[in-house]
């Protein structure tokens, strides 16, 4: 079964300058919008910006997951509906540049196979992330990420009452704003202090 969505929702899709993927379930949530029919051509050819918000802290879905699973997962539900998802043979390719593919230990999921995936697929569907840094919320590998060609903002946060870490309000839509280029006025390349923008060094890389 191969259900479709709403049409008019992959037109806006196309015809979007960005694409955001919120807070949520990654399985339960997010997962059932892009293995549908269809969405995967219209976020591939769409949106220019396309933003993964990650998670402020893990839940029972995503148990064990960092930054870079995340966006593994966000492109397998999009290769779902290609006949050769994921590449097939690529593994064993030895015309590839080993550089530009996921290593192994990223995979999703020990029991299950996957084939390798390139950078040049992942900038197709995710290429900017936006995250908490703090303890309780998933490991970003900003190397690892960047070498995939998907720019790490990192964000600052706030504990909730139920003790869960929450994005800053103001932070978050200046860490969105700096993404599209709009700045309020300030000129191009200006920062908030309360975003960082990232290069090859993330939290827990020494």
């Amino acid at each position: 079964m191969s259900p479709s969505p709403n049409p008019n929702a992959l037109s806006a899709i196309r015809a979007s300058e960005a694409l955001i993927y919120s807070i949520g379930s990654l399985y339960t949530s997010l997962m059932p919008i892009l293995i549908l029919n269809g969405v995967d051509e219209a976020v591939e050819k769409g949106p220019r910006f396309k933003v993964l918000i990650l998670n402020g802290s893990l839940d029972r879905e995503t148990g064990g997951y960092g930054a870079v699973e995340f966006v593994r997962a966000v492109v397998e539900g999009c290769e779902t509906h290609k006949s050769s998802a994921l590449n097939p043979g690529l593994a064993s390719s030895t015309t590839k540049d080993q550089n530009d593919v996921l290593p192994k230990k990223h995979v999703i999921g020990s029991e299950r196979e996957h084939q390798d995936v390139t950078a040049e697929t992942i900038k197709k569907y995710v290429t900017h992330l936006i995250h908490i840094d703090h303890p309780t919320a998933p490991v970003v590998d900003s190397e690892v990420l960047a070498s995939w060609g998907v720019e790490c903002v990192r964000c600052y946060g706030r504990r909730g009452e139920d003790g869960k870490m929450r994005y800053d309000e103001k932070g978050l839509g200046q860490a969105l704003g700096w993404i599209l280029g709009r700045r309020d006025g300030k000129e191009k390349g200006e920062r908030s202090r309360r975003n960082t923008i990232e290069g090859g060094r993330g939290r827990g890389d020494g």
